[in-house]
């Protein structure tokens, strides 16, 4: 009877050791699934910021490619189709949404890009830029252009990677992102 009473106390002991084992095992593999979700939903979320500020960019971009058809009286020509005006106020807004969302956009693409136009830039008397309200820009057409080509492949190729990380299956056993 002692014994019997003894191997139920330990069989008992043994089954609530070994449900506490499946407990914590469970537990951590619901954790360790929940982590990944959350990693992987804050990398997608990332990349649709990173996709919306590149079409925004493009688009103003776009924007001052077509201010040359609305303002073409007043340009002073260099080159018939090379040539480009960037208003004072433009630049400076490229400029800040540049520093302002340094983290979402490719940096080297900025840097180079304002690098390009500015080794373009034309010197005019100042009342000539007061009275245009724009910098000169000689060939900039050109690089505005290439710009906004680089910034649609990027759009493109951020798409492609936030539909794999979408399609990216995330299963209990499976490993880290």
């Amino acid at each position: 009877m002692k014994i019997l009473a003894l191997t139920e106390l330990i069989s008992g002991f043994l089954g609530v050791i070994l449900g506490a084992v499946i407990v914590m095992i469970t537990n951590s593999l619901r954790v360790r699934y929940d982590e990944r979700k959350r990693v992987q939903n804050r990398m997608l979320e990332h990349k649709v910021r990173e996709i919306e500020l590149l079409v925004l960019l493009n688009k103003k971009i776009r924007e001052l490619l077509e201010k040359r058809v609305v303002m073409m009286d007043k340009y002073v020509s260099f080159d018939a189709f090379d040539d480009c005006y960037i208003t004072i106020d433009d630049y400076v807004y490229l400029q800040s949404f540049a520093a302002q969302n340094s983290f979402y956009l490719p940096n080297h693409l900025l840097d180079e890009f304002f690098k390009k136009i500015a080794t373009r830039k034309v010197v005019l008397s100042p009342e000539e830029t007061v009275q245009f309200g724009a910098y000169a820009y000689k060939g900039g057409r050109m690089v505005l252009e290439d710009f906004s080509d680089e910034i649609t492949e990027l759009i493109y190729e951020r798409k492609i990677q936030m539909r794999q990380l979408t399609d990216r299956p995330l299963a209990y056993f499976s490993k880290a992102l």
